[in-house]
């Protein structure tokens, strides 16, 4: 017997479970020991909306305190374990390869260096005087253009600086970050229109505006702070308008789970307006709501005509656009663009924000260029309230692009480093550098022989995981540097060495650190 639809009650995000998942970590792991990385000097590990300074990690970067979430306590909790035991390493690779990903993660903290030699069935543990000389025999006998070095998005600014300074002395360009997977089409796709890859707004930016665009993106889960703007907006009489062709509940309805009245009431309506196009089409729904907009007379002329340049050629390849191409290609009726390109037209401050929805496939610059001239058509740069909002997934990823951590350093920054301290380092036109991808792709054709990876997962991230373990394995020795275990550490190591080095976390170095947020804010 079927269930009627009004018998099934609609799925709400965050609430009580997320609080309940909170106390129990923090009950996991201890109190003391969550309190201490809680409130340490250091920004949250888990996303950029940025928490942490000055003022303590549960304060953000206008002042606010609270700002933590379960993801940060979930990020924290990691950290905070002691060590793996000893007899763990007993066990053979592929024994350890049956674990689960979370498993591994919370066999505890890597406390000694891993040793595993070409063809051998397991890891052993080492000291850390032969290891490092290991490594350094391997890398000594590679020519640099043979080799890369990676960086996750977690480590601070001055580990990455660190990373790609010794690459570069090393000889080699070929030093990439996790952005080259996620969100380097936004500051390509940001540089090519208004000249700058990152945000364009400011965290204080979000309290002003009246219009919000959630494109691509699922912050309920991996941004659950911003939801906290997100309904604030709501609350004010603004608008949210997510384009997602999946149904996020927690972009339906939102707990709160620092608002009792939010809890009470089964949670905060959170969009306004809701579009479902099919997968891929973010430019056909972009040029809809720009159409749009251009019929009811609500371009800003002069700030185009100012401010910009070659408007004209947009405008008229949108007016040579029928909306039943666009209808077709986005399947999205034209009566929900047009309500949404009226809030649009309607506000005074209005706020794009996007995740990797948007670039995570073939066309991700372009639609991060789309997104930037939406916004521009309305004179929504360049002001308070309102602007480019790409939303980062890992916590210092912008971070570690600014301090070089890529394959091409600006010219006034690699002249600076020379002159400083003196080094000669690879010429950019001669050795442009090779990013993540053709990193890999270098490898699986056998022309890489040593690799050094801080943090990150780089053979789970890559989307085909049997052709990243072959390409991988063809890498002649690998040296990893990480706090925990996980699937990347086991595979791609069959026919090759392993280096594992356990390294401090971020909060936990010896010397003051620094983090960037989404909103290019330092500290």
């Amino acid at each position: 017997m079927g269930t009627s639809d009004k018998s099934v009650k609609p799925a709400v995000g965050g609430g009580a479970k997320k609080i309940l998942y909170t106390l129990k970590t923090v009950n996991r792991i201890g109190l003391n020991h969550s309190a201490k990385a809680l409130t340490a000097k250091n920004a949250c590990k888990a996303c950029g909306l940025g928490m942490g300074g000055q003022q303590g990690g549960m304060t953000n970067e206008q002042g606010d305190f609270p700002s933590v979430c379960n993801k940060s306590v979930q990020a924290q909790s990691t950290d905070i374990q002691p060590p793996i035991p000893s007899e763990i390493f007993t066990h053979s690779l592929a024994e350890l390869r049956e674990l689960s990903a979370h498993q591994l993660e919370h066999l505890g903290r890597l406390d000694k260096p891993l040793y595993k030699a070409k063809n051998a069935t397991h890891f052993e543990t080492v000291e850390w005087d032969w290891a490092i000389e290991q490594a350094a025999e391997h890398f000594s006998h590679t020519p640099a253009e043979r080799s890369f070095f990676y960086s996750s998005g977690r480590s601070s600014n001055e580990a990455g600086f660190v990373l790609q300074l010794l690459a570069r002395v090393y000889g080699t360009n070929n030093v990439n970050n996790c952005s080259y997977y996620c969100h380097q089409a936004t500051g390509v796709g940001l540089s090519e229109t208004i000249g700058v890859g990152t945000s364009t707004v400011e965290l204080a930016d979000l309290d002003g505006c009246d219009c919000i665009f959630v494109i691509g993106a699922n912050p309920a889960s991996n941004h659950p702070r911003f939801v906290h703007k997100l309904q604030a907006c709501r609350a004010r009489g603004g608008q949210v308008v997510v384009i997602n062709p999946a149904k996020e509940p927690g972009l339906v309805r939102f707990a709160l789970p620092k608002s009792p009245r939010s809890l009470i009431i089964g949670g905060d309506e959170i969009a306004s307006h809701y579009l479902q196009p099919h997968i891929g089409t973010d430019i056909a729904v972009f040029k809809g709501i720009a159409k749009a907009v251009i019929e009811r007379r609500a371009v800003a002329s002069d700030f185009l005509l100012q401010h910009t340049e070659d408007y004209q050629s947009f405008i008229d390849d949108i007016a040579a656009t029928a909306w039943s191409e666009i209808e077709s290609l986005s399947g999205v009726s034209r009566g929900e663009l047009e309500a949404v390109a009226k809030v649009y037209s309607q506000s005074k401050n209005a706020v794009f924000a996007w995740g990797m929805g948007v670039t995570h496939h073939q066309h991700g610059v372009a639609n991060v260029e789309y997104i930037s001239n939406l916004a521009l058509l309305r004179g929504m740069i360049a002001k308070p309230f309102a602007g480019l909002l790409p939303l980062r997934g890992h916590s210092n990823v912008q971070g570690i692009g600014t301090i070089g951590v890529k394959p091409v350093l600006a010219d006034e920054v690699l002249n600076n480093i020379e002159q400083q301290l003196g080094l000669a380092l690879p010429d950019k036109k001669d050795s442009p550098g090779l990013d993540t991808l053709a990193c890999l792709e270098a490898a699986d054709r056998g022309e890489i022989d040593a690799a050094l990876i801080m943090g990150g997962n780089l053979f789970q991230a890559t989307p085909n995981s049997v052709w990243a373990e072959q390409a991988f394995d063809k890498i002649a020795c690998k040296v990893y540097l990480t706090t925990t275990l996980n699937k990347g550490h086991l595979h791609g190591i069959n026919n090759s060495e392993a280096i594992i080095l356990p390294v401090a976390a971020r909060d936990e170095e010896p010397e003051p650190t620094t983090q960037e947020s989404m909103f290019n804010f330092v500290r």
